[in-house]
């Protein structure tokens, strides 16, 4: 039977949604062999909350790993998780997530079934509700697909040039897929030897998951898997998830630098990723006026229109692969809102050196916009 290291970066402080998790997978039907533990600049308090789960884990044969690694981002951390695991397959996990007994097992057995997976993600339960307008209303769900913004349907899954998708809301059988989500993502050893987490991407990264998977589907098309029966829930705990000027600047930024990176230059997919941007901004415009109009809804489409405009004017700069240049712009004073201090990052946090250019974007290409 494969043998599976668990990988699961806790970098946003949240030790008791971190021991929920814990306590899951010492529960698992099939055990872990191992499970590395990456975070940044943890209290004692914060290593007291998570202590019984570790040694719950120990007393199972779970061997527990910690790594503190101060000032990482998303993808450093990945990396280094995947250089010290010893499994076969590497599973990575958000610390807010609940796995099933049996999620493991059935993680296992996917790639049994299908020799040439790759990698294999299970199903979020909680995820998406059968009330979802995007389900229920057929007019709007027309809207999303013409503007890109993705949607839902059965059993399908795809990753659009906007960098939106089409995602499963419910799965009959196992399907497979083109990019995953990186709160439960699973990759067999071999893919390091030749992909890596982009470290380009900085802090909690946006678009590294759906980028280093569907590197990998483009490098092995058909060898990512979704399995209905590997089954979690996602808590999506409010720390680091609040709107904020940083978040959003980033999310533009690294949209286009993953876009010019993933996708053909073509004029249809430049249209794609352009309709997709105008979704974004109808969305949360609908969103800031059935709320009420409350001001928190309003920051955010001012500080989406401001990443957007900072990416059209630096595109240049981006298609190079530099991409961190708006942390010139966007002061880390700029976090001083609830969601960052609720997620306890600190000024810098997560800023490496910089890398040469990631595979995928060419320094003397003219790709044009």
């Amino acid at each position: 039977m494969l043998e599976v290291s668990v990988v699961i970066s806790t970098l946003y402080k949240r030790p008791r949604e971190l021991a929920e998790c814990l306590r899951s997978i010492a529960h698992q039907s099939v055990k872990p062999i191992e499970v590395i533990l990456i975070n940044g600049a943890p209290s004692r308090e914060e290593e007291r909350k998570v202590e019984g789960e570790i040694k719950l884990l120990r007393s199972r044969g779970i061997a527990v790993k910690r790594l503190h690694l101060p000032r990482s981002s998303l993808p450093h951390a990945r990396n280094v998780g995947a250089k010290v695991a010893r499994g076969d397959v590497i599973l990575f996990l958000d610390d807010d997530v609940i796995l099933e007994r049996d999620y493991l097992e059935n993680i296992i057995l996917t790639y049994e079934e299908h020799p040439n997976a790759m990698g294999v993600q299970g199903f979020i339960t909680n995820r998406v509700s059968g009330n979802n307008p995007l389900i229920r209303f057929g007019l709007l769900k027309f809207l999303w697909w013409l503007l890109q913004r993705g949607y839902y349907e059965v059993d399908v899954h795809k990753q659009l040039p906007s960098l939106f998708e089409i995602l499963p809301y419910r799965l009959t059988r196992t399907i497979n897929r083109e990019s995953f989500s990186g709160t439960n993502m699973s990759y067999r050893r071999e893919a390091f030897g030749h992909l890596k987490f982009d470290e380009r991407l900085k802090k909690y990264a946006v678009g590294e998951d759906k980028d280093f998977s569907y590197r990998l589907h483009k490098l092995f098309p058909g060898s990512l898997y979704q399995t209905p029966k590997a089954r979690l829930a996602h808590l999506e705990a409010p720390a680091g998830r609040l709107p904020s000027r940083q978040f959003e600047v980033m999310r533009q930024v690294y949209h286009l630098y993953l876009f010019y990176k993933l996708f053909e230059n073509t004029l249809p997919n430049r249209i794609r990723y352009a309709l997709g941007r105008m979704g974004d901004l109808l969305l949360y415009s609908i969103l800031f006026a059935t709320s009420g109009f409350k001001r928190e809804n309003a920051r955010r489409i001012i500080y989406m229109i401001e990443g957007l405009a900072m990416a059209t004017l630096n595109r240049n700069r981006i298609k190079r692969g530099e991409v961190n240049f708006w942390t010139e712009r966007v002061p880390h004073g700029e976090n001083n809102n609830p969601g960052y201090r609720r997620a306890g990052i600190r000024p810098g946090e997560g800023m490496e050196p910089e890398v040469p250019a990631a595979e995928g974007v060419h320094k003397n290409r003219s790709l044009g916009f």
